[in-house]
């Protein structure tokens, strides 16, 4: 049995509008890489989501992408610049 926090991963999922600015930030407390990808996967709706662990980026979830192509194996990631965070 895995005590709750021990072992586990801090991850950022941020929350970006069209034009890659960051509209919010979960924090993710993952296992691993893979659940950290499952859980930013889970947040995606109309806007993408970058996966972060400190300086280095994991993955782009994008919203265009439907959940049975991503099943196939289907999905991409892009290639982007670092998300930047919008001034209010």
């Amino acid at each position: 049995m895995r005590l709750l926090g021990v072992g586990m991963v801090h991850y950022r999922a941020y929350l970006l509008d069209h034009d890659r600015h960051v509209i919010s930030v979960a924090n993710l407390q993952c296992a691993d890489e893979q659940e950290a990808r499952e859980r930013a996967q889970q947040l995606v709706d109309a806007n993408d989501i970058e996966l972060w662990q400190l300086d280095r980026r994991i993955a782009v979830c994008e919203a265009g992408i439907t959940r049975t192509s991503q099943a196939a194996g289907q999905g991409s990631v892009r290639r982007a610049q670092p998300p930047t965070m919008k001034s209010k």
